[in-house]
C-alpha cells in the first residue's frame, strides 16, 4: 500500500509567525493612537472655526465681541458667571433657544433691570418695551450650529465632585470640547472651553508687571485670567478626589496669573534684554485685540502641553 504523509507547520514555525504578528501589532496600535490623536486635534480645531466665525458674526451685529469678565469678580452679581457660560450663551442662548439681544448676561438669564428676557412662554415688560413670546423667539440668534455646540450644564460635568464654589452656577451652560468623556454625572461630554476676551486700553501681558499703580499685578494685562478661574479652580472631574490639579490653577492668583501668561505670551514677541538691572522685555500675547478660546485637550487638564489654542504656538515653546 502506498503510505501519505501529512503536511503542516512545526511548533516552531508558528511561534515565529505568531512573533512576527505580535511585532506588526506592537508597530501599528501606537501608530494608531497617534492618529487618532491627530484627528482629535483636527475635530477641535473645526469647532474652533465654528465658534470664530459664530463669533464674528456675532461681532459684526451687535458692534462687538461678547465680554468674559466673571460676574462675581467684578460685583456685577453674586455668582459666578465666567467666560465659559458667556460664551455659550453668546452663541447659543441663555436657555439653548437663541442669544436675546437685550440680555444683561447674568447666571439668571436677566437683563441689568432684573427683567427675564429670555421667556419664550410669555415674553417680557421692560419699561416702555413690550415683547410678546413669539417675539420672543423672533428675536432671538443662533451663532453657532446647535449639533455641534457641545453644550452641557456645569452640573452634568461636575456633580459628583462635592464642593462647588460656593458662588459657581452650576446649571450655567458651557461650550465643551470634543474630547467627550462619560463623567460621574452620567452623561458624556468634553471640558467647558474657556473664553477670553482682550480688554481694551491694554498694552501687554505681564502679571509680573504693574503700570497703573493698583494693588493687583494683573489688572493691567490684555486678557484677565480671573475671567474663568472658577471652572479652573474646579476639581479634574475625572477623578473625584476632592484635588484641584489642573495646572493652570495654583495656590495663589499671582501664581495663576503666572501660569496663565505663560500659556498665552508669544515668545516670538517677547524678546529679553538685559538692561543691567535684570532681564526685561515686552510680553505680548497671541490675539491681543481679539480674543482666545482654550481647550484642556486630550488629558482634561488646564494648563498642560496638549492644550488646544484657537492660535497656532510656536513649536519651541
Amino acid at each position: 500500500m502506498k503510505r501519505t504523509s501529512k503536511k503542516g507547520f512545526t511548533i516552531v514555525e508558528l511561534l515565529t509567525v505568531m512573533g512576527v504578528i505580535a511585532v506588526l501589532i506592537g508597530l501599528l496600535v501606537p501608530a494608531l493612537a497617534l492618529v487618532k490623536e491627530h484627528a482629535s486635534r483636527l475635530q477641535q480645531r473645526a469647532q474652533f472655526h465654528g465658534i470664530d466665525v459664530g463669533l464674528e458674526i456675532y461681532k459684526n451685529e451687535l458692534g462687538s465681541y461678547p465680554e468674559s469678565y466673571d460676574n462675581f469678580v467684578t460685583g456685577k452679581e453674586g455668582v459666578n458667571y465666567c467666560g465659559a457660560n458667556k460664551l455659550a450663551e453668546a452663541m447659543v442662548g441663555w436657555d439653548l433657544l437663541g442669544f436675546h439681544p437685550k440680555s444683561g448676561y447674568r447666571s439668571d438669564g436677566t437683563n441689568d433691570n432684573g427683567v427675564l428676557v429670555y421667556n419664550p412662554q410669555a415674553g417680557f415688560t421692560d419699561g416702555g418695551y413690550t415683547e410678546s413670546a413669539e417675539e420672543n423667539l423672533q428675536n432671538r440668534e443662533v451663532f453657532v450650529d446647535m449639533e455641534n455646540a457641545n453644550a452641557f450644564r456645569l452640573v452634568d460635568i461636575y456633580s459628583a465632585i462635592g464642593g462647588f464654589n460656593a458662588n459657581l452656577n452650576e446649571g450655567g451652560f458651557t461650550l465643551c470640547d470634543v474630547y467627550a468623556k462619560k463623567r460621574l454625572a452620567g452623561k458624556k461630554a468634553g471640558m467647558p472651553i474657556l473664553y477670553y476676551k482682550a480688554r481694551p486700553g491694554r498694552q501687554f501681558q505681564d502679571s509680573t508687571e504693574d503700570s497703573d499703580g493698583d494693588a493687583d499685578l494683573y489688572n493691567d494685562d490684555i486678557y484677565n485670567y480671573l475671567d474663568n478661574d472658577a471652572i479652573v479652580a474646579l476639581n479634574d472631574p475625572d477623578n473625584g478626589t476632592g484635588v484641584n490639579d489642573h495646572p493652570l490653577y495654583q495656590t495663589t492668583t499671582a501664581a495663576s496669573a503666572l501660569e496663565f501668561d505663560e500659556l498665552i505670551v508669544n515668545q516670538q514677541v517677547f524678546e529679553a534684554t538685559d538692561d543691567g538691572s535684570g532681564l526685561t522685555g515686552v510680553k505680548r500675547p497671541y490675539r491681543a485685540e481679539s480674543y482666545i478660546l482654550i481647550s484642556a485637550g486630550q488629558d482634561g487638564l488646564y494648563g498642560t502641553g496638549d492644550d488646544i489654542f484657537n492660535f497656532e504656538k510656536d513649536i519651541t515653546e
